[in-house]
């Protein structure tokens, strides 16, 4: 009798043991869910082959009415007819990051870099960064003839090193050419030429060239918007390093808000580049604009236009993109 009850109790512990593990696997699938449909798909689908989806479908991070934002069209006419009207001589890319659609008006146009440089100096800094080269925290000197008052405040320091963090906070956020040239200085010319073939940055007439070729190389609006996915998509840094790019460009001091009228809490991580050497005038902003669940690159070269005018003009053609992209989404709203 007494073993009968031994039996009796170690089988109800057992069942007890059991249905609490069932209740905390069926409590762990339902608040993990995305992750086991990524693990399932990784593991067991097709005999263990590789998920031929993105996994953005599987962890639910792409919206089912992204779809209704694929024609561009009205906005690219919208923007022509502004740009005919007026007589302008500018340069457009638009795509949609989420769904890969896009227009171009002269988009693969050259230009003079100007501070746009600067993007891929940061990259390849934060690259070094991450191989154990250089440290965050790390100190670099400031040498005299670093110091340049025509872009940033950085120049009017008195220190004589600052850490490799503060150098591209500065260099991002306010364009800091001081920063620029003490951080330059960390990078070859072949890490450069490696990272412009990888993203196929620098062009002249269209066609890729080396970047160091008598100082005549260019980018465009199109080829820009390969730099900015690389740092969304963090193809090249890490997570954290990739954000941390995107988050000083979206505190940049040129409001790229102001000029386009947005709303202030509108995030748009932007890097702009001014070029004014003798009869050359040239002023540039590219980004991608965070609208709701929207994501959208835009690159926006101009040419021939005082310090003044161009970026109200690349205003109003950003203003047009928030305010199309806006439009659709309501519209996609209201059908559901």
């Amino acid at each position: 009798m007494k073993k009968l009850k031994r039996i009796i109790i170690i089988e109800s512990v057992t069942i007890l043991i059991l249905a609490g593990f069932l209740i905390c696997n069926i409590f762990f699938f339902q608040n993990n869910s995305t992750t086991q449909q990524v693990s399932y798909c990784d593991k067991h689908y097709y005999d263990s082959q590789v998920c031929l989806l993105s996994p953005e479908v599987y962890t639910h991070s792409l919206k089912s009415e992204n779809y209704l934002l694929m024609d561009l069209k009205p906005l690219q006419n919208d923007i022509q007819n502004y740009i005919s009207t007026n007589n302008l001589n500018i340069s457009i890319y638009v795509l949609n990051i989420q769904d890969s659609s896009s227009f171009g008006i002269n988009s693969s146009k050259g230009f003079e870099p100007a501070s746009l440089n600067k993007l891929p100096i940061a990259i390849l800094i934060l690259k070094k960064v991450e191989q154990g080269e250089l440290r965050l925290d790390g100190f670099l000197p400031i040498k005299d003839e670093d110091r340049d008052s025509k872009s940033g405040t950085l120049y009017n320091t008195t220190a004589n090193a600052m850490s490799v963090r503060d150098l591209l906070h500065y260099m991002l956020s306010e364009s800091d050419n001081t920063a620029f040239r003490v951080l330059e200085e960390q990078v070859t010319l072949e890490d450069l030429e490696k990272l412009s073939v990888y993203l196929n940055y620098y062009t002249k007439d269209i066609n890729y060239i080396p970047p160091i070729i008598n100082n005549t190389y260019q980018i465009t609006p199109k080829s820009t918007s390969n730099l900015f996915m690389s740092l969304y998509l963090s193809s090249i840094l890490t997570p954290e390093d990739s954000e941390m790019i995107l988050k000083y460009l979206s505190n940049s001091t040129f409001n790229i808000n102001k000029y386009s009228d947005l709303p202030d809490d509108v995030i748009i991580a932007q890097k702009y580049g001014t070029y004014y050497v003798g009869n050359q005038s040239d002023f540039h902003d590219c980004g991608i604009m965070y609208i709701g669940q929207s994501r959208i690159f835009y690159g926006i070269m101009t040419q021939g236009m005082d310090e003044e005018t161009a970026p109200v003009v690349i205003g109003k053609v950003v203003n047009k993109i928030y305010n199309y992209i806006i439009k659709e989404t309501n519209s996609s709203v209201n059908l559901d």
